[in-house]
């Protein structure tokens, strides 16, 4: 109660201090300065005092006490370089205390309180204080904005440097950065990987680097970590630039290689980072003025190769990687390689600005296939993961991801191998033109494979079988005696195996819960009477023969249950074996029927069998769709469905089924996208669907993709309509 009323007392006359009109005061407790300097500890070690502070504009004082005339214990003089750290709710549930930290440039405050509301005001009232406080300029930035004024008069200009050491080459350490840095330690902001101090100590050390560039034993790594420091800290990327321009001018000639080492440094920090507006200028006037040094030397060509960098005006979303390093410092192209099925791959040169736009157009003219109407694009692959990758993405972008996760070693994920670039199409546009000796009716036929073995093609067993047996006359010829499906990667190569084994599971646990009327068939199995009598994966037949070979489980899950034994426990490993033995019968059933049918295809060209399985794929109406796997959450649908996404509209199939419950035409869809992780949104007129999925980027991308090729149709229908038009009218 003290508290609150000590909050309300105000005294009317009393709205100065010292002179000072204060913003707000109150008692905050401020953690002694051995207690953990930059921490939120817990209660029982956080070391706290309680004490008056006052906000002025000028200032942060606080005060043993509130009374008039008590002493001033400290005080942080506020300027526009001081910096705030919001209160951490996670650090009030753990401690009980709502800490905040104020940076200044001599020291910081840590602050707290136990009312949550509280403490916000106050870091919310001190950072109004600093946004109000005109910005900071340091001798550097006043010289640079000189030499913008004087630059037309080359004499001023060059007195500028002469008289000025600070914009030229040095061997000194500097004292304090070229260009105002916000206060505070950049350690607290999250950075998983490496640990930093503040904006200050790095850009310090990072000069300390520059200096000795030429007794670097590594320089590739030595560029990365700078290059790295940047990325991560933004606010460095302008003051690094302003260090390399201050060490390659005026250099003396004992210097020289350390300068060279600049430039190279300089050449890679043009290909990653975009400088301010006020720097570029600064820095185009340097390379101007440099290169009419240099010309015809080294160093005039990495001018010249920076000078062009600026005008492609792109950032990085990571650092350029190891073999771009090289690159640019030999002022080469580096080779890629790009993947495609069967193993095929295609070397490429590629440089620090080409965009998986150009790479795709390289391919397709390479390839014969420049006139195709169908999409091709670039794709991130590895194992089952296929992003597709936007056209104007930089593909050195790509490897320097590739590069960081693989040093990373993604722990945790279930793929094997690395990633890739991988060349294949994207938007059917044109699945029935295709000539079919072309390159291109080869990737498609590559591509509708690739989705029946994972199982994203509704098709019965008797199909399922047809289709693998084609698959192996298209790729060995002729069966052979004694001859069965390759290993590896056997079944799985030409044979939806793990559509199998889900479907044997769904039904082993229907069985296994007894006759439960809501237990229908599992997801993918056939619905019509035609389809279940050409299936070979027959519901009636396994449902009595899991019951008779459950019932032997059950006498061994009793068995089990001997006291301390764990029933249960013998139950549920009876029917994991139960399923893994029926999955064996099962797939050893499917690979005589492939098989059997193999052998009557003999004398069957592989070319003919490619054709008439590229014909029965072509059967199904969504033949062309990418199909995804949703989960419903709004919109009226069974839970687990597939969303096809094809080149006319969208289409929602539960699972496995090749009849669509609902399509939805591009023109009737008024909005999509990912409006949150893991989940994807549909909005029609008076209606809106909902899916979870964890391929919300996927869907969009691809959606975007052929909703723009409907607009482009139908922008060149209507300009065609009006040329006609236009000509009736003339005759």
């Amino acid at each position: 109660m003290q508290h609150w009323i000590s909050l309300l007392q105000f005294n009317k006359g009393d709205v100065s201090v010292e002179g000072q009109e204060f913003v707000v005061r109150g008692w905050l407790c401020k953690e002694l300065k051995n207690s953990g300097k930059g921490t939120m500890k817990s209660t029982n070690v956080l070391r706290l005092k309680k004490r008056w502070f006052i906000l002025t504009h000028v200032s942060l004082d606080y005060y043993k006490s509130s009374e008039r005339g008590a002493s001033k214990l400290g005080s942080l003089v506020v300027n526009s370089l001081c910096s705030v750290v919001q209160p951490d709710e996670k650090n009030f549930r753990d401690t009980g205390y709502c800490g905040f930290i104020v940076h200044g440039r001599k020291h910081s405050y840590h602050l707290y309180t136990k009312l949550q509301n509280e403490v916000t005001r106050w870091a919310s009232t001190i950072q109004m204080v600093i946004d109000s406080k005109l910005p900071i300029e340091t001798p550097t930035q006043n010289l640079i904005a000189d030499i913008r004024e004087l630059d037309s008069n080359s004499k001023e200009v060059e007195q500028i440097y002469r008289r000025n050491p600070i914009l030229r080459y040095t061997q000194h350490p500097l004292r304090s950065p070229l260009l105002p840095l916000p206060y505070g330690d950049v350690g607290l902001h999250g950075h998983r990987v490496r640990t930093y101090t503040s904006l200050r100590d790095e850009a310090l050390r990072i000069f300390e680097i520059l200096q000795t560039l030429d007794t670097a034993t590594d320089h590739i790594s030595t560029f990365h970590d700078v290059l790295q420091s940047c990325h991560d800290l933004q606010p460095l990327q302008d003051e690094v630039y302003c260090q390399l321009v201050k060490q390659t001018n005026g250099v003396p000639r004992a210097a020289e290689d350390s300068a060279m080492y600049c430039w190279q440094l300089l050449a890679c920090m043009s290909c990653t980072f975009l400088p301010g507006r006020g720097v570029l200028r600064y820095l185009r006037f340097h390379l101007k003025r440099m290169k009419e040094r240099h010309a015809n030397s080294e160093i005039g060509r990495y001018i010249q190769s920076i000078m062009e960098t600026l005008k492609k005006r792109k950032n990085r979303e990571f650092v350029p990687s190891t073999e771009e390093i090289r690159a640019i410092i030999k002022q080469e192209e580096m080779s890629t390689t790009v993947y495609c099925y069967g193993d095929s791959s295609c070397h490429i040169t590629i440089d620090s600005h080409t965009t998986a736009q150009e790479v795709v157009y390289k391919l397709m003219c390479g390839l014969g296939m420049e006139g195709s109407l169908n999409r091709f694009a670039l794709f991130e692959h590895k194992g089952k993961i296929n992003r597709a990758i936007e056209d104007r993405t930089i593909v050195a972008d790509l490897l320097s991801k590739f590069e960081r996760l693989s040093e990373a070693g993604e722990q945790g994920q279930e793929d094997n191998g690395c990633w890739k670039l991988y060349f294949k199409l994207h938007c059917f546009l044109d699945t029935r033109n295709v000539p079919s000796n072309s390159l291109e009716f080869a990737f498609m036929f590559e591509q509708a494979h690739e989705c029946l073995v994972h199982g994203r093609f509704p098709a019965p067993e008797e199909t399922l079988q047809k289709l693998a047996a084609l698959r192996l006359q298209s790729s060995l010829g002729d069966h052979v005696k004694h001859v069965t499906v390759p290993e590896p990667p056997g079944l799985a190569a030409v044979y939806p195996v793990e559509r199998l084994r889900a479907r044997v599971s769904a039904v082993t646990r229907c069985t296994s819960g007894g006759a439960n009327p809501s237990c229908g068939p599992p997801t993918g199995l056939p619905t019509s009477s035609s389809e279940r009598r050409l299936t070979g994966f027959l519901e009636g037949t396994l449902r009595k023969t899991l019951r008779r070979k459950s019932s032997a489980v059950g006498i061994e899950g009793e068995q089990d249950a001997t006291p301390g034994g764990g029933g249960v426990g013998g139950s549920n490993r009876g029917q994991a074996e139960l399923t893994e033995l029926w999955v064996r019968e099962e797939l050893q059933a499917s690979r005589s029927g492939i098989l059997d049918k193999w052998r009557q295809m003999r004398g069957v060209s592989q070319e003919q069998a490619t054709i008439h399985y590229m014909d029965i794929m072509r059967e199904w109406q969504g033949f062309g769709s990418t199909l995804f796997d949703v989960k419903c959450k709004e919109g009226g649908f069974p839970q687990e469905l597939w969303l096809a996404v094809g080149a006319e509209n969208v289409a929602v199939h539960k699972r496995g089924d090749a009849r669509a419950l609902e399509t939805f035409t591009y023109e009737h869809i008024l909005s999509f996208g990912a409006s949150q992780f893991n989940t994807y949104r549909i909005a029609l007129d008076g209606r809106e669907m909902v899916f979870e999925t964890a391929q919300e980027a996927e869907i969009a991308k691809l959606m975007k993709a052929y909703a723009n090729n409907v607009v482009t149709k139908r922008y060149k229908h209507l300009s065609m309509g009006s040329q006609r038009n236009t000509v009736r009218k003339q005759r």
